[in-house]
C-alpha cells in the first residue's frame, strides 16, 4: 500500500494489486502499461528538471487552457504512443506522476501522483495529446465559435491552476524544504503552506524559487507584513509588533525571530528563494511599517 507523499520509480515498482505485484511506472520511460491487464497505458510521467533546465519532452498548456502531454518521439506508431491512443479511445483514467525534486542526498527523482486524468484529444501536428484533469473540462477544438473557445479557455485555466499548478507548487516547495518551516523548522506538513514570494495575482510564477515553506503562523505574518525576509535570508519583524507584549506565542513565535537567518533552506542552491523577488517583497514590508 502506498502511503507516502512522494515516490521514486523504485517505490512504484511493486504495487500490490489483487495479489499481484504490479509496476506503476517504467524503470526509465514516461509512458507505461501493464501487459497482463491491458493494451492501454495506465500512467504517464513528467520528469523533474531543476529550474533553468529543459525537459526532453516539454509538456505545456495549450491556448485553450488545457494541459498537453507529448508523444514519445515523432512516430505515431511507436508502442508508447499507441498505448496512449488506446487509453484515449477507451476513455480510461490515467495516473500522471509529476517530478518534484531529488531524494535528499541523491539523484533519485521523486514524483507526486495526480489521479485521475484523461486523454481527450490528439494533436498529431504537435505530436501530443490533450489532457483533462477534471471531468468537467471540455475540449472544444478550433471549430467552435470564438466566444465558446474563450469561455472554455477561462474555465480550463482556472481548473488547471487550482487542481494542477497549485498542488504541484505546494508539493515541490515542501519537498525542497524537507517539509519544515523556513523560519522555525516546524516539521509537521499538515501545518505548512507553500507561500508565494510574488503572488499569482502579481504574475508570480509557480516555481520553487518563488516559494517558501512556512507554518500557518509565519505564512500569515509574512502575507500581512508582520514579518519580512531580506534578500540575504534574514527575518525582520515589524517595529510596532516588537513593541507589543502579549503572551508567549507572540514572544517566541514572532518577536524572537527578529534578526534570525532562515533556519531551513533547500539543499540545492537552484531551489533557494530568489533574492531579487525577496528584495522586491521586502520593499513592501518596509513601506508597511
Amino acid at each position: 500500500m502506498l502511503s507516502k507523499e512522494a515516490f521514486s520509480r523504485e517505490d512504484l515498482a511493486g504495487f500490490d494489486y489483487q495479489g499481484q505485484r504490479v509496476r506503476l511506472v517504467g524503470p526509465q520511460t514516461g509512458i507505461w502499461r501493464v501487459k497482463a491487464f491491458s493494451e492501454a497505458a495506465i500512467s504517464i510521467v513528467t520528469a523533474y528538471v531543476p529550474e533553468g533546465g529543459r525537459r526532453p519532452y516539454e509538456d505545456a498548456v495549450g491556448v485553450d487552457g488545457m494541459l498537453r502531454y507529448k508523444w514519445r518521439g515523432t512516430n505515431p506508431k511507436t508502442a508508447d504512443n499507441v498505448w496512449l491512443r488506446s487509453a484515449m479511445q477507451l476513455q480510461l483514467p490515467l495516473v500522471w506522476f509529476m517530478g518534484i525534486g531529488y531524494r535528499d542526498g541523491s539523484k533519485t527523482q521523486e514524483f507526486v501522483p495526480q489521479f485521475p486524468v484523461w486523454l481527450v484529444a490528439e494533436e498529431p501536428e504537435e505530436q501530443q495529446f490533450v489532457v483533462s484533469i477534471d471531468e468537467s473540462q471540455k475540449y472544444v477544438g478550433n471549430s467552435a465559435s470564438a466566444e465558446v473557445i474563450e469561455i472554455s479557455r477561462r474555465y480550463n485555466e482556472r481548473i488547471v491552476r487550482t487542481r494542477h499548478h497549485q498542488p504541484l507548487f505546494r508539493a515541490a516547495v515542501l519537498h525542497a524544504y524537507q517539509r519544515r518551516c523556513a523560519i522555525c523548522k516546524l516539521p509537521f506538513a499538515e501545518l505548512l503552506d507553500a507561500a508565494h514570494i510574488k503572488s499569482d495575482a502579481e504574475g508570480g510564477a509557480a516555481v520553487v524559487t518563488n516559494g517558501l515553506a512556512l507554518c500557518k503562523i509565519h505564512h500569515g505574518a509574512f502575507d500581512n507584513n508582520i514579518i519580512g525576509i531580506t534578500p540575504d535570508y534574514r527575518v525582520k519583524v515589524r517595529e510596532s509588533v516588537l513593541a507589543t507584549f502579549d503572551g508567549p506565542t507572540l514572544q517566541h513565535s514572532i518577536k524572537e525571530m527578529d534578526g534570525e537567518l532562515l533556519r531551513q533552506l533547500p539543499h540545492s542552491r537552484n531551489s533557494r528563494p530568489d533574492r531579487d523577488l525577496l528584495a522586491e517583497r521586502y520593499v513592501r514590508f518596509l513601506a508597511a511599517q
